[in-house]
């Protein structure tokens, strides 16, 4: 029993080392992940816009093209009327009210151009703009984090590997019931699952300890949990036998 609460021990030790080399990677890995998600969600969004405004060019080149159209009638039909080719009232009447209405009909097309198109397409410009200065803003914050992130992994990444490698080696020799047990406890306490009892009390939360509770711990021949903070507890006395 002994060597199985050593064993938890030493693994412990590597853990909260490897748990201190996390941390300096600060919140870097959350916000890139954070920058990628924006950086998605503006890509669609100009995407988006980009095919709201193609739309809108869209109608405006059909709303100018039948300006065209109607213009071309217009010089046609009062040419016809100036030559004097029209024979009748009524041939007249009829190119005249063609003129007439083509002229409402793209005076209504310039409105609908200036009053309806124009201010949308300039909104989505504008809009546009802003998304884009956002989307190359994100760009460079994912840029900067990335290279920091790369520079600590570096740092850290010859050191993180013995210990892992250290941990596998470890983990070879606990038993899964051990292992199970300790990771229940580990992933409640963040880590610091295993208090060291010293004097009398747990040193991950500084509860006092009954005097035969000490003398059990020590002899370790079983498995004993602080009372207060659930730890793992293992007598100072028995790891300094060990070294």
């Amino acid at each position: 029993m002994k060597e199985r609460l050593i064993l938890l021990y030493e693994l412990n030790k590597i853990d909260k080392e490897l748990q201190e080399l996390d941390s300096l990677r600060g919140d870097i890995p959350e916000k890139i992940e954070e920058l990628n998600q924006e950086k998605l969600e503006h890509e669609q969004e100009i995407e988006d816009v980009k095919n709201e405004i193609s739309a809108v060019e869209g109608e405006e080149a059909v709303l100018q093209k039948e300006i065209q159209t109607l213009t071309e009638k217009i010089d046609r039909n009062d040419g016809l009327l100036r030559a004097g080719a029209v024979k009748t009232n009524q041939e007249y009447n009829a190119l005249a009210k063609e003129i007439g209405d083509a002229y409402e009909k793209i005076d209504k097309n310039d409105k609908k151009l200036n009053e309806e198109f124009k201010p949308k397409k300039t909104g989505l410009n504008e809009k546009l703009a802003k998304l884009t200065q956002e989307f190359e803003e994100i760009s460079t914050g994912l840029k900067e984090n990335s290279v920091k992130l790369k520079d600590l992994n570096e740092q850290t990444e010859e050191e993180e590997r013995e210990l892992k490698q250290k941990r596998e080696e470890l983990l070879k020799k606990i038993n899964a019931d051990d292992l199970e047990y300790y990771e229940r406890i580990n992933k409640v306490k963040f880590g610091d699952s295993i208090a060291v009892v010293r004097k009398g009390s747990c040193l991950g939360c500084y509860s006092s300890i009954p005097p035969q509770r000490v003398i059990e711990i020590r002899m370790a021949e079983h498995f004993f949990h602080c009372e207060a903070c659930g730890r793992i507890l293992i007598s100072e006395e028995f790891l300094e036998e060990k070294v």
